[in-house]
């Protein structure tokens, strides 16, 4: 996962009709040689048998791409789907390299990351907005893992990055793994599993390519893992000191999370992808040795009521996130549709969910169009649009009478739906919507375009600034911003740019207006600018 121009690329050539592409991408990442090809060599050894002469691989190695990230952020903290990198203003950088090997079964991919980010102070949460808000904003912060700052000062972290043993047969594969994961068809967000977070240790049983069957194929990934915490406090604790505000405490023990994800590929209808995944996280410290069952909730019932309700396992607090999906690929219009719809806070029962099934509830919903331009030198249009809605609805808040349900947050899982202080699922923020379109132009692995952005910022916060007395609808904080990107191979090297400009509207939802005369509602607030640029280079060792 994160490779440049690679991830876009394979997409691209499964709407073009890649028949080598068998594999549904709703599961990532895929088999190093699959997804990169040609980077293993093979030693051969001859044996002869009565007639014939057999050339057989008995070992395989190769060396991975060498990977170098690097991105500046001007005003404050940007980020999105970069892995081991973190949301930080100034310079940052992340290298990788490694080897891969086989033997027989055996398969070994060792890819380290090392990350390093010049961390500079910047303005946060405003110290002019009132008490009363504060307590709501650490109202938020303490239910989940996501500092606004990674520290005073540089941040340097080692990563075990895409690293990984296995033991692999046909087209099944079970191993101990620190990759990546991204489960679903979101191109910009998923909605259970991206790379916005680092990876995270896992044990790991796994399809390795579509399982035949006379009702059509099958993919899925069962894992079973640990998440660390930030050490990162998530607001300045000197302001809430100031206020007053006792910050929650959270727990320092890892966090044990499972996991299961299924695509299915029907016979009858090529091109559809059917899936969905669930996850459950837990404090380790509750676990035990002694019920096997605790390390492995997604094969309970769906429904709470069925597995013994809030005492189903005392002792042991868990947050439950699942989320269903579709993909249309119509290949022959080199286009595709497709959607993630997810679902928070465990339901008690069959008319709990038909009652209410946007209780909180996230989604996704995208297509993208590739139209050719000129066929013989392979140029096409690249048209995409998605949009993404993490926040919650009205029945939320009636039901729980407050903002405390909001997606990747939980009231006793403090650490929320995370790693390492970053959201392992869409990193847009806990309850913040995203509209994205965009187009380029493509051939091949180039590709040269323009992308839109509009993000709002976790709106469950800004409804709830209304139990403290300060509801106001002009201070909503939303980012309109607009990227030029290229991706481009330059024989064994593979780059790609983003040069990113955002204006930011009523930042940390300060609405700060300029007075006309006379003064009116509706006059525009300040805006602030943030200009991020992002380059990445990897460089592909061939045969």
């Amino acid at each position: 996962m994160g490779m440049p121009v690679l991830d876009d690329y394979l997409r691209r050539q499964q709407l073009l009709g890649d028949s080598t592409l068998s594999a549904s991408l709703m599961i990532r990442p895929l088999p190093t040689s699959l997804m990169i090809g040609s980077l293993q060599k093979s030693l051969m050894i001859r044996t002869m048998n009565a007639s014939t002469e057999t050339q057989k691989p008995v070992f395989e190695y190769g060396l991975m791409p060498v990977v170098w990230k690097q991105r500046y952020t001007s005003d404050h903290p940007l980020s999105l789907n970069d892995g081991a990198m973190i949301g930080a203003r100034g310079y940052q950088t992340l290298m990788s390299a490694g080897v891969y090997a086989r033997v027989g079964i055996l398969s070994v991919q060792l890819m380290p990351e090392w990350v390093y980010a010049e961390n500079r102070p910047f303005d946060g949460f405003p110290v002019t907005h009132p008490k009363e808000i504060w307590t709501s904003y650490n109202n938020l912060k303490s239910k989940i893992d996501l500092p606004d700052r990674f520290g005073e000062g540089a941040y340097q972290r080692f990563h075990w990055g895409q690293s990984s043993v296995r033991l692999n047969y046909k087209a099944l594969s079970v191993g101990l793994s620190n990759e990546n994961l991204w489960w679903g068809p979101g191109q910009k967000n998923a909605l259970m599993m991206s790379n916005n977070a680092p990876g995270f240790m896992h044990l790991t049983f796994n399809s390795t390519r579509p399982v035949n069957t006379p009702i059509g194929s099958f993919e899925w990934q069962l894992v079973g893992g640990r998440l660390n915490e930030s050490g990162y406090p998530g607001l300045d604790t000197t302001v809430l000191k100031s206020f007053g505000i006792k910050p929650r405490v959270k727990r320092h023990d890892w966090r044990y999370y499972n996991a299961l994800t299924v695509n299915y590929q029907p016979r009858w209808f090529p091109g559809l992808s059917l899936g969905g995944a669930r996850a459950y996280s837990s404090y380790s410290g509750d676990m035990s040795l002694k019920y096997p069952k605790q390390w492995i909730p997604v094969f309970n019932f769906f429904f709470k009521d069925k597995v013994g309700g809030e005492t189903a396992d005392p002792g042991v607090e868990r947050d439950q996130v699942v989320s269903v999906w579709a993909r249309w690929l119509l290949a022959k219009e080199h286009a595709e549709v497709y959607f993630e719809y997810g679902r928070g806070d465990h339901n008690w029962h069959l008319n709990d969910i038909l009652m209410e099934p946007d209780h909180v509830r996230a989604y996704i919903i995208g297509l993208r169009k590739l139209v050719p331009l000129n066929q013989k030198r392979g140029d096409y249009l690249d048209f995409g649009l998605e949009l993404t809605q993490l926040g919650n609805n009205v029945n939320t808040f009636l039901r729980t009478h407050k903002s405390n349900g909001a997606w990747n947050t939980h009231g006793a899982i403090l650490h929320g739906y995370t790693n390492q202080g970053q959201i392992m699922g869409a990193g847009i923020g806990v309850s913040s919507s995203m509209q994205v379109l965009n187009m380029a132009w493509a051939r091949d692995k180039k590709r040269i375009g323009l992308e839109l952005y509009r993000l709002k910022h976790d709106d469950d916060f800004w409804s709830s600034m209304r139990y403290a007395g300060f509801f106001d609808h002009r201070t909503h904080w939303v980012d309109i911003s607009g990227a030029v990107v290229a991706d481009w191979d330059f024989g064994n090297f593979l780059m790609n740019l983003k040069l990113q400009t955002v204006g930011v509207l009523n930042y940390m939802f300060l609405y700060d207006p300029v007075l006309t005369e006379p003064p009116y509602h509706w006059d525009y607030g300040r805006t602030r600018y943030n200009f991020n640029a992002e380059i990445g280079v990897a460089y592909v060792f061939n045969r």
